[in-house]
């Protein structure tokens, strides 16, 4: 990840079509051989890695700002993936000496057959360092047999760069030695940026022998960096996938471009003289960080990220799969005309929380903060708190288009409990500070608040006692421009508040938006939820 902190956007600097609605048929998707589904991780999934397990693929991506951290998504088929695990499923609880604090950046898998497990590097800023020097690279591990079930061991910071920092971390096994490779963060210190390799042992604890400078920005294409550099073997040479540019907002010129060396060990690379093999299009915007993999037949593919152009930055970078071809002067190359197919009812989701009784992987909160409290009797109860600025506690997922109903159903407490959407709050000093507004209902009735400003305002109040149960709906609209709070008590819903919503003056720096449940009060207050419900339109 490039992390120049722009973190916030004014208006966009490029054409935003709105929404096609008509959805693509997987039969007209221009794939070259095998049909795909795109994206492939719909949701603000940047940085995405693959790896293979015989016939079964996992993927990860970053997490940002949110906990749980890293992703773990499972596929059969490269088109239908299941979120299974995360690496960190507690956030910074479950990281060794609770290292990291933020900045949860570009996880990468490796497994390791000999061994049976699967390996996690990631990024995360720890606690103790200051600046850019607190950028360091980890590795987590676990059993593939436990995958879905187990827990990850941190094995803490690996990769520490006392100057500017260290990210993107990536393993490669080649004649029975692993290496590691990953970035120097000199563009976030006004330094040199450059890829690097070393050594580590087989218990991924401690670095063998001297670490070797590969490559920086060298060709007249590269702008100010390198990054997300990954790295495969395919017929006499290794290869690296590298990202050149801005990655993560509005001002994003990300692009995709490949070095080869037929000795690894070397730490001489030749650039390919067309460079970039993969650019922005009419469909998709600043395409970058992924990983080559090769299926069970031979055949190669690359999981990258990009925005999807319908959405703008709203939604984040999506994970995006297209197949390699080798091209007639032998490197391989990326046709770069994927197209976004996936049907929309693939992004709707449902939950009736009166059947539950844990809490489903899709929800997240805030990267600092602990893990809700949350219970399940009749219903998910969770622990109110004025966290976040004030607006109480919040529990989220991914948005994945700009145009969506939010709906859920309470129990009125004294907590002021409902539905909002959130990005970050306008002018802060760090993406991760939340900021939403939302519909709320309670015992003394119904209300409109947003945080968004840094100060908590209610938008709009009206007393309704005796409430029973309410349905509470938020609805996003006109391409993310405009925002409509519903309330429903006995039959029809009523229409109660509307207000044009700036989704680009909120938008996290390299974050989508994300849509939830938010529980306001002291004490031991709680918000009482029957059901969860995200349908796009």
């Amino acid at each position: 990840m490039n992390i120049k902190l722009i973190f916030f956007c004014g208006l966009f600097g490029f054409a935003s079509c709105g929404i096609n609605k008509q959805q693509i048929k997987d039969e007209d998707a221009n794939v070259p051989g095998i049909q795909l589904l795109n994206p492939a991780l719909p949701g603000d999934n940047p940085d995405p890695s693959v790896i293979r397990v015989n016939n079964t693929y996992y993927a990860t991506s970053t997490t940002n700002e949110w906990a749980p951290y890293f992703t773990i998504y499972k596929s059969t088929d490269l088109k239908n993936w299941k979120l299974i695990n995360h690496v960190f499923p507690n956030g910074f609880k479950d990281m060794k000496n609770e290292w990291g604090e933020n900045n949860f950046w570009a996880s990468e898998l490796a497994y390791d057959a000999k061994q049976n497990k699967i390996y996690a590097y990631y990024t995360a800023h720890n606690k103790a360092i200051a600046g850019n020097p607190g950028l360091q690279c980890g590795v987590a591990w676990i059993n593939v047999d436990d995958i879905e079930t187990g827990k990850f061991v941190d094995n803490g910071p690996i990769i520490i760069e006392d100057d500017c920092g260290a990210i993107d971390a990536f393993e490669m096994r080649d004649k029975d030695k692993i290496y590691v490779f990953w970035k120097n963060d000199g563009n976030g210190c006004g330094k040199e940026t450059w890829i690097w390799m070393q050594e580590i042992n087989e218990d991924r604890t401690q670095f063998i022998g001297e670490k070797k400078k590969l490559f920086t920005n060298s060709q007249s294409w590269e702008t100010s960096l390198v990054e997300g550099a990954s790295f495969f073997k395919k017929g006499d040479y290794y290869y690296s996938l590298y990202a050149v540019g801005g990655c993560c907002d509005v001002n994003c010129d990300y692009k995709t471009g490949i070095a080869r060396t037929k000795d690894l060990a070397s730490g001489k690379w030749e650039k390919y003289d067309k460079n970039p093999i993969m650019v922005s299009n009419e469909r998709w915007r600043c395409p970058g960080h992924g990983t080559a993999f090769e299926t069970a037949d031979g055949k190669l593919f690359m999981i990258y990220h990009a925005f999807n152009n319908n959405y703008n930055v709203f939604v984040g970078r999506e994970g995006i799969i297209e197949e390699m071809t080798i091209n007639e002067d032998g490197w391989p190359v990326l046709h770069n005309t994927t197209t976004p197919n996936r049907p929309i009812s693939d992004l709707n989701y449902s939950e009736n929380f009166s059947k539950a009784n844990e809490l489903s992987l899709t929800w997240q909160w805030p990267s600092k903060l602990v893990k809700p409290e949350v219970t399940f009797t009749n219903g998910m109860l969770l622990k109110a708190s004025t966290n976040n600025h004030g607006m109480g506690t919040f529990l989220g997922q991914y948005i994945k288009t700009v145009n969506f109903e939010a709906t859920t159903k309470i129990k009125p407490t004294d907590a002021d409990a409902g539905v909002c959407i959130g990005g970050a709050i306008y002018k802060s000093s760090w993406p991760g500070e939340l900021g939403a507004i939302g519909i709320t209902a309670s015992k003394s009735g119904i209300k409109v608040f947003s945080n968004l400003e840094n100060k908590l305002i209610i938008l709009k109040n009206v007393a309704v006692p005796q409430l029973k149960e309410v349905e509470l709906k938020l609805k996003l609209t006109n391409d993310g421009k405009s925002l409509e709070f519903f309330y429903k008590v006995d039959g029809a819903w009523t229409h109660f508040f509307t207000t044009e919503f700036n989704a680009a003056k909120y938008a996290p720096w390299g974050m989508g938006y994300r849509v939830g449940l938010v529980a306001k009060g002291v004490g031991s207050t709680i918000g009482e939820f029957k059901y969860f419900k995200l349908e796009n339109n």
